[in-house]
């Protein structure tokens, strides 16, 4: 009898170790970024705006402190728009009071607007955090949590797939955890092997119908994926591609192109990983910042594009705006993490660009118009 507790003492302890094991190569990556974490650049130190202070005017078109910071500003019903936080919704109405506002239960990643199943807001996911789909209340209705070897997402979308427009929300897990997809209650559909599944985006392609999955892995490369799950495409871009946002490009208001930041400059990149521009960000000093972009026409045929850096480690953003050409009019460094960008219509083919920061949304026009 004896023999069988030592036996069985052995068998417990070897599991331990092997769990133990487990969850710090999964959380390892976090560590190592923890460790090295680099010290802010003195350029980035001093908000200030570098160019185009006297073609572009800054004004405040929202507050609501309250929402932390602005990670999604989509419109809303009656031509109004809706503020999304870390913390929690405003609903503005036209041309930007707020007519009401709701708080979110406990949320530490990006919130990005998810009208699937009975819900209405997705808590992404971060490292230490499943993903959790919120109704419009902001009540929690499910939240899909680590595995039992404490593996965690990193990344989550919610979208329509395929052909037959199937809902559901995918998971980019960290480590081995693979991808999976879950059904809009948080039941999961299936799970396929990857490695690290930085980042993960649900978009349409140009010649075939119903929406596929997109993320970046381990190894920097781009992939696409069926509604099932299998492999449809794999390539390696000419940058590392970890984090990346969804953008439309020029007059192709289609959003099914990639930008992602890069030390020196913004990369927009097709759904085969292809270089479509290079933009110049100067003041972008790492490859591990994040990136989101959109058309915006200023004025009638003054087609321009907005992007912004997001170096969330100094809380910092950077907000640039090139012409037609790729060149840089407006260049600004901002003391703020700022995760959000939208389009605003002010008159027939007149827009304004506005940027979501903490609990502040921001209007830029440009003067010249």
């Amino acid at each position: 009898m004896k023999r069988v507790f030592i036996a069985a003492g052995i068998v417990c302890l070897l599991a331990l170790f092997a769990g133990g094991f487990a969850l710090y190569r999964n959380l390892q990556p976090m560590f190592d970024a923890i460790a090295n974490q680099p010290k802010m650049p003195e350029e980035l130190k001093s908000p200030k705006v570098i160019i185009g202070a006297d073609s572009f005017s800054r004004t405040t078109y929202s507050t609501a402190p309250g929402l932390g910071i602005i990670t999604d500003i989509e419109p809303w019903e009656n031509r109004g728009l809706v503020v999304v936080g870390k913390n929690g919704a405003a609903f503005l109405a036209e041309n930007g009071p707020t007519s009401s506002a709701i708080q979110f239960e406990a949320c530490d990643s990006d919130v990005v607007v998810a009208s699937i199943g009975q819900g209405a807001f997705l808590c992404r996911a971060e490292l230490m955090s499943g993903p959790s789909l919120l109704d419009l209340d902001g009540k929690i209705l499910w939240s899909y949590k680590r595995d039992s070897l404490g593996i965690a997402a990193d990344d989550s979308v919610a979208g329509e797939l395929g052909p037959a427009h199937t809902k559901g929300v995918v998971v980019g897990m960290n480590g081995d955890g693979g991808i999976r997809l879950l059904t809009p209650e948080g039941k999961e559909v299936w799970r396929k092997p990857e490695g690290n599944v930085w980042h993960v985006e649900i978009a349409a392609l140009d010649d075939k119908p119903g929406n596929v999955i997109v993320h970046s892995d381990a190894a920097g490369q781009l992939t696409l994926r069926d509604e099932d799950g299998n492999v449809l495409s794999r390539t390696s871009p000419e940058i590392y591609l970890a984090h990346f946002s969804l953008t439309s490009w020029h007059d192709n208001l289609q959003r099914n192109k990639l930008i992602a930041a890069e030390e020196g400059a913004l990369y927009v990149l097709s759904m085969n990983g292809q270089t479509v521009a290079k933009l110049p960000a100067p003041e972008s000093k790492t490859g591990t910042a994040e990136a989101k972009g959109t058309p915006v026409h200023f004025a009638k045929g003054m087609p321009f594009y907005a992007g912004i850096v997001r170096h969330r480690q100094w809380d910092r953003t950077l907000l640039y705006i090139y012409d037609s050409q790729n060149r840089i009019v407006y260049d600004e460094v901002i003391d703020h993490d700022c995760g959000a960008l939208q389009t605003v219509t002010e008159a027939k083919d007149v827009e304004s660009l506005l940027l979501g920061c903490d609990g502040t949304v921001m209007k830029y026009s440009h003067l010249n118009r």
